[in-house]
């Protein structure tokens, strides 16, 4: 299976990969908004990539960009539709305009800033370290050098913690003990790491 897009998380001016989320299945669900994924391409089989940000405190979805037939509003924001063809025609000003969320789907939702309700833990991550690619299917925490773990309590930010030099134990640990390296995008593996804090 090809790697999959990781969705994207801006914090204090940088954008950061979602590369852990404690507690899934109630992070975000683009179905409770009426909305079915229409097609995918091989890099992003959920046929969705999402961009969230936090504003004041609080956990929101920034921008997302979907495939989908439907043009339906969320948050009284109504999506811009885009054809491939035109996508790929005018492709340095899409680029431009979108960022890291273009070419992934052809519906795109930008400045959506919808509170997201979430308990729990996300990790984020910056900095890749090319020697350590892990040939799975999502991006890991071991890839980067820099993780941040966000605590989350019903959709307010609570703390963010760097958590680098504990995912740096780790990667080392592996290479010590030649155990494989893919083997830790699991969530349940990753957040274990972090139960003291």
């Amino acid at each position: 299976m090809t790697h999959q897009t990781s969705d994207k998380f801006l914090y204090e001016g940088n954008e950061y990969k979602l590369v852990g989320i404690s507690n899934e299945r109630d992070f975000f669900d683009i179905a409770s908004f009426g909305i079915t994924t229409t097609g995918w391409n091989t890099a992003n089989y959920r046929g969705r990539l999402c961009r969230f940000t936090v504003v004041e405190d609080e956990l929101v979805l920034k921008d997302l960009a979907v495939m989908t037939d439907q043009n339906l509003p969320i948050n009284n924001v109504f999506p811009r539709k885009l054809s491939v063809r035109e996508q790929l025609a005018n492709y340095s000003s899409y680029l431009a305009e979108f960022g890291s969320i273009f070419l992934d789907g052809d519906t795109y939702y930008l400045d959506l800033n919808l509170p997201i309700i979430y308990t729990g833990k996300l990790l984020i991550a910056d900095d890749f370290i090319k020697e350590y690619r892990v040939n799975g299917i999502f991006d890991s925490p071991l890839e980067f050098r820099k993780n941040l773990l966000v605590i989350v309590e019903e959709g307010l930010v609570f703390d963010v913690i760097d958590v680098s030099n504990i995912i740096e134990k780790e990667r080392k640990r592996r290479i010590i003990t030649e155990t494989e390296m893919k083997n830790f995008s699991n969530n349940s593996d990753v957040f274990k790491l972090f139960s003291k804090e």
